[in-house]
């Protein structure tokens, strides 16, 4: 799961960018009127709270703004360790299946219902800082143009170097950009559909598929590991032994 991706890397992270939408509209729609993995819109509605007379939700976006930023801090210091330096993969997977686990979390109490609003307000810091934690993971993947979790500079990007444009992106790029902005509406339409099922459900698909993707993430780093093992105890009994070379005196 390290740059230059793959297709299967870039499937994964389209699959975590449609997870986003579907989350998105959830929180959004049925929970407490803000995002909990697109943080510009949430600084927006930080900005008009703060201005406005109440009908914005400010806490509710700050709290979603901070624990995203505390979610991808933690990863990001994690990362950044001395010991992790060398298994960085492994690293990313690991934090897909803690996200999933977490969202996961979330959509067992939203199962239960009739939860304060403190409760929900956890609820939403929760799934913001493992969407903050996906976030940060998923650039360790490698996928250019597709961070999970917003699509504007994916959008500038794919206007603006398109092939038909002279941009100099090739026609590739211009599809996996595309793909990430409509995997990520498209997880919004379903995310809105789901809603009538319960916020549960969503929430749920969502975490669902963060799992699969730590899973498949962590499979491919052992597969690999195991491959440059089996390199490596083939190339050293490939070596020429050179106490066999070495004439008797």
């Amino acid at each position: 799961m390290s740059a230059p991706a793959d297709r299967i890397s870039t499937g994964l992270m389209l699959v975590l960018s449609f997870g986003t939408g579907v989350l998105d509209a959830a929180t959004y729609l049925g929970l407490h009127g803000v995002f909990t993995a697109n943080m510009t819109g949430n600084v927006v509605f930080v900005g008009l709270g703060i201005a406005d007379d109440g009908s914005v939700p400010l806490l509710r976006a700050s709290l979603a703004l901070a624990g995203f930023v505390v979610g991808a801090t933690v990863i990001g210091l994690v990362q950044r360790g001395r010991q992790v330096q060398r298994n960085r993969d492994t690293v990313a997977a690991v934090t897909f299946l803690v996200a999933g686990l977490l969202v996961a979390g979330t959509a067992a109490a939203l199962w239960r219902g009739d939860l304060s609003e403190l409760v929900l307000d956890a609820v939403t810091g929760v799934i913001a800082f493992a969407m903050g934690a996906q976030a940060v993971a998923a650039r360790r993947v490698g996928v250019g143009d597709v961070s999970t979790v917003v699509v504007t500079s994916t959008l500038a990007g794919m206007a603006a170097e398109a092939p038909w444009t002279g941009g100099g992106s090739d026609g590739r790029t211009t599809l996996r950009r595309a793909a990430a902005v409509v995997s990520m509406g498209g997880g919004a339409v379903a995310g809105a559909f789901l809603l009538h099922l319960g916020i549960a459900v969503p929430v749920a698909l969502s975490a669902g598929l963060l799992l699969v993707v730590g899973t498949v993430g962590v499979a491919r780093v052992g597969r690999a590991r195991r491959r440059d093992r089996i390199a490596a105890a083939a190339g050293f009994a490939g070596q020429p032994d050179e106490r066999v070379r070495r004439p008797v005196s």
